[in-house]
């Protein structure tokens, strides 16, 4: 079946970094350098959105829902609401494309690792690559790119 959604578009300058086993992760906008953190949920989003062609706010919520063993309106809310500051960062675009519309229960997420448990997914910016630090450790980034100095 073929239907008119829009897709969601990954910015090729953003650098993704899984920590602690799908626990965390980094985002880097080369652009920019700045860097975003996320939560667990944030990054099971971001990893499925790389790994799917045809990536939509439905295909995303469905995966989660299915992933997290979550209600369908919560994981549609907690999607558009992730998405939205994905896209007022600059790290995604949408795009309006025909794509094949799979019904929600074929999709399953390709991750076979273990998930924790779901919370809200969370999208943490920091304004310059010397203000990171991530929960539970110290600040991984260094005085030389805080001067102009390159990756």
């Amino acid at each position: 079946m073929q239907t008119r959604t829009p897709m969601i578009l990954i910015k090729e300058q953003a650098s993704f970094t899984e920590l602690v086993d799908n626990q965390e992760g980094i985002i880097l906008d080369l652009d920019n350098l700045h860097y975003y953190t996320l939560n667990s949920t944030g990054v099971f989003l971001w990893k499925w959105m790389r790994y799917e062609k045809q990536s939509s706010v439905e295909s995303l919520s469905a995966a989660m829902a299915d992933a997290f063993n979550i209600g369908s309106d919560l994981a549609e809310l907690d999607a558009s609401s992730f998405l939205d500051d994905l896209f007022g960062n600059g790290l995604i675009t949408f795009t309006d494309a025909t794509i094949d519309a799979a019904p929600a229960d074929s999709i399953s997420p390709r991750n076979s690792v273990c998930l924790p448990a779901y919370e809200t997914p969370h999208l943490k910016l920091s304004n310059a690559l010397t203000q990171v630090t991530l929960s539970g450790s110290s600040t991984i980034a260094t005085a030389a790119i805080a001067t102009g100095g390159g990756l």
